[in-house]
């Protein structure tokens, strides 16, 4: 009985411990997703650039004091990124029995989980820097095709496009944090994908398919809003 009350003791103890060295936030924003690579031209099927386009994210972090410089952080969150492509096609009008060139648009919404790890520098009382990874997960990856792309090519409205895209990704974090309460926060941070994300199957010389990853990144610029729990 003794040993077992000595256990509970010690697991309190380490339990509270923890509670005190580790600070949890909640942290929501948007952002402003795009792809990078040196085929994201060609991706997109519309011979043009993707555009920039607005995403989420929304998750739940844990920071720790390291030095009187440093802490440590980490967490998972839930985000959307992607781009969007336009161009133009040749369409045949069935009522007017002519060709028209019609202006397309086709939206990339990709959803994954993020876990962000980091370590975040003291520059002054309210103002701290950012530095780390980020491996992600693929959760879905929807096109969602306008009106003209669906009359041309006859497509739905949405498209799974999962097959498409690599289950993960990975990227670099990098930013300023500014801290204008003692529970409110807001981030600014850059994140450049680092690894390719769009696959497809390709014919082989032997006449087989295999699969062949593009150089397309994505890339994020990301507002979150940080809020503290209570301590």
């Amino acid at each position: 009985m003794k040993k077992l009350f000595g256990v509970l003791i010690l697991t309190f103890a380490i339990i509270s411990a923890a509670k005190a060295q580790w600070k949890f936030s909640l942290v929501a924003g948007p952002s402003l997703a795009n792809f990078a690579g040196a085929e994201k031209k060609d991706w997109g099927g519309t011979n043009t650039d993707p555009k920039m386009v607005v995403r989420f994210q929304l998750g739940f972090i844990g920071e720790r004091i390291v030095s009187e410089k440093w802490f440590v952080g980490g967490g998972i969150q839930f985000s959307t990124k992607g781009a969007s492509y336009e161009g133009t096609t040749d369409y045949y009008d069935m009522t007017t029995n002519s060709f028209q060139t019609i202006s397309v648009k086709y939206t990339k919404v990709l959803s994954y989980i993020d876990v962000p790890i980091y370590a975040k520098y003291v520059a002054s009382q309210k103002l701290f820097l950012i530095v780390g990874i980020q491996p992600s997960i693929l959760v879905s990856a929807k096109i969602k095709n306008d009106d003209n792309a669906q009359k041309a090519f006859n497509l739905p409205e949405k498209e799974d496009a999962k097959d498409y895209y690599g289950i993960f990704d990975f990227g670099l974090l990098l930013g300023p944090q500014y801290e204008f309460s003692e529970k409110m926060a807001l981030r600014f941070l850059y994140k450049p994908g680092l690894i390719k994300i769009a696959k497809d199957e390709v014919y082989s010389s032997g006449g087989n398919t295999e699969e062949q990853y593009y150089k397309v990144m994505n890339s994020l610029l990301e507002l979150s809003f940080v809020y503290k729990l209570a301590q």
